[in-house]
């Protein structure tokens, strides 16, 4: 269980479940010239970091090579409830395994997959870098 979330709120146990449960976050990174970038992001919480996986080309990942501050968000309800937003750190990860032998990365997307008609051996290979963000600072309502 995470110490990042106060699971003793409501807003905290929701925050979890989130993290859990959503298919797709936001990921912004800054760009060399200072613009922020967002890119909407499959992911997976292990508990205490957030994993996902990108294409090694993408701009997002040369942003984190020169920034690695980045911002994740959660889709918040249509009434701004149920807001996660994670500030961290980033990192390339080359020690996690591809997407396609990660257990629980392919239980949480498999629908998602199918929906997107996408392989999941596939995706794995065009999107086989991980990128890991340890928080920093959390805030849920």
């Amino acid at each position: 269980m995470s110490t990042m979330f106060d699971t003793s709120t409501a807003p905290g146990a929701d925050a979890i479940r989130h993290m859990r449960e959503d298919v797709v976050a936001w990921l912004t990174t800054v760009a060399p010239d200072g613009t922020p970038q967002s890119s909407i992001v499959c992911f997976f919480w292990d508990g205490e970091s957030i994993v996902t996986y990108s294409r090694p080309g993408a701009p997002k990942v040369a942003n984190i090579r020169a920034n690695p501050r980045v911002c994740f968000h959660l889709n918040s309800d249509e009434y701004g409830n149920h807001m996660v937003t994670i500030e961290g750190t980033a990192r390339i990860d080359t020690s996690a395994p591809p997407t396609d032998q990660v257990p629980a990365y392919l239980a949480k997307h498999r629908r998602p997959y199918e929906v997107w008609g996408m392989d999941p051996h596939r995706t794995a290979e065009d999107f086989s870098l991980a990128l890991r963000i340890t928080p920093d600072r959390v805030r849920v309502w």
